[in-house]
């Protein structure tokens, strides 16, 4: 298996653009699928997207295949029009796009590998994103100006599972904590720009946002150099908390130097996920992935607010406006078993949104049941798929190797047969 490019020069097929009109891909409308046709379980290519922010060996790793030496950070397993995946169809001599058999996923189902942090960040809600959508179609803003916000009218919940150790920030710390690391930093200046915490604990953090967000470009590289100093004089016998608030600080400056990011990082709750591991990012979360190889899942959408450790385009009145600034513990999210018997498990992260299910079966020398399922990755061993579709009739297994994929084009009962793990993503929609 190769690494497909995003580009229409590498993918045999035009990559498809969204309805600059309807914030919907170009020629489908969102959740159309094509005439019913027989189902059948096709192995399936996504398309890697090299963020600088990606690991050069980790997704390569998975597709056993060589590393060039250059980040790839994400593995988009989907019908995004940004990056469609393709199938290698049975019944012609090549390959086709996925969603010329299934329409448009509302899911992407992707391979996450950072080495390096991405961006704070936000989503909004469904009706801020068709609110903000059609705003900006009104307004004339081009749906490539990058001071664009709103690409399309749905919302963009997420799910990320730790493949590694994954470390994240997510959702706002509880007022007090925040208040002990700056204290503890020392640096006046961050005493000073998180003091609304303490008369405000249920709001303070907008007010907060908004006076780091909005300081001259100099006096934020000040704000951040002074935070990367105070954190180089923290004493490894200080507390857990402080000192992982300082490891933060100096782990983000190597990436990020000089942005003001590194200071507003620390409202956030710092976790490092076990493999295993889920983490839900809601809309109106403010979020940020740290470091980490894990698989992630979301809604089919590319709406973004950003809010720091980025060189891309900030709002920071739409991101304050999105925000949800009450403090909240870290969506950290258990798997729970669905089916345990002697051939292996199923298990899935419990996530409140009807645009995407993730479960993982977990085969040890038997077979595991798996239901309502579009998209298979293997991230262990060896597996065959098999099934059945509605009315009974057997599907044409196919197997699949670590880093391999599959697309399910119909409703069908699968088992899966082998020893190894398999995510499969499906949607209740």
């Amino acid at each position: 298996m190769t690494i497909g490019e995003t580009t229409p020069a590498n993918t045999g097929t035009s990559v498809r653009r969204w309805d600059a009109r309807t914030g919907r891909p170009a020629g489908a409308p969102r959740g159309a699928p094509p005439p019913r046709a027989p189902v059948r379980i096709l192995e399936l290519h996504g398309r890697a997207q090299r963020y600088a922010w990606g690991s050069p060996t980790a997704i390569p790793d998975l597709l056993d295949v060589p590393s060039d030496g250059e980040p790839v950070a994400e593995l988009w397993l989907g019908t995004h029009p940004q990056a469609p995946a393709e199938v290698v169809d049975t019944g012609t001599s090549g390959r086709r796009a996925a969603a010329d058999l299934v329409g448009e996923l509302p899911f992407l189902l992707k391979v996450l590998a950072a080495d390096k942090a991405l961006s704070l960040q936000v989503h909004p809600n469904v009706e801020q994103a068709r609110a903000g959508f059609d705003a900006e179609q009104a307004a004339g803003i081009a749906p490539d100006d990058p001071r664009r916000r709103y690409r399309d009218r749905n919302h963009k919940p997420e799910l990320i599972v730790a493949l590694t150790p994954f470390r994240a920030l997510a959702g706002i710390r509880a007022p007090g904590a925040t208040l002990a690391i700056a204290r503890g930093l020392g640096h006046p200046g961050l005493i000073a720009a998180f003091a609304p915490l303490a008369t405000d604990p249920a709001g303070g953090a907008t007010q907060v946002l908004r006076s780091l967000l909005t300081l001259p470009p100099q006096a934020g590289e000040e704000l951040a150099a002074g935070a990367v100093a105070a954190a180089e004089r923290v004493s490894p016998d200080a507390d857990e908390q402080l000192r992982r608030a300082a490891e933060l600080v100096l782990l983000l400056a190597e990436t990020h130097p000089g942005d003001v990011g590194i200071a507003a990082a620390l409202l956030l709750n710092d976790v490092t996920l076990r493999p295993g591991e889920g983490l839900f990012q809601p809309a109106r979360l403010l979020h940020a992935y740290v470091q980490g190889v894990g698989i992630e899942i979301m809604a089919t959408s590319d709406n973004v607010l950003r809010g720091g450790l980025t060189p891309k385009h900030i709002d920071v009145d739409e991101l304050l406006r999105i925000l949800d600034p009450r403090p909240t513990s870290a969506p950290v999210l258990t798997p729970r078993p669905l089916a345990t018997g002697p051939g292996g498990q199923l298990r899935a992260w419990d996530v409140p949104v009807d645009d995407f299910v993730l479960r993982e079966a977990v085969c040890a020398g038997g077979s595991v049941a798996v239901p309502d399922t579009s998209v298979l990755l293997a991230v262990e061993g060896s597996v065959e798929v098999a099934g059945t579709d509605l009315a009974g009739s057997p599907l044409a297994p196919l197997t699949l190797r670590r880093g391999d994929s599959a697309l399910v084009t119909g409703p069908a009962a699968l088992t899966l047969t082998g020893t190894g793990r398999v995510f499969a993503a499906g949607s209740r929609v």
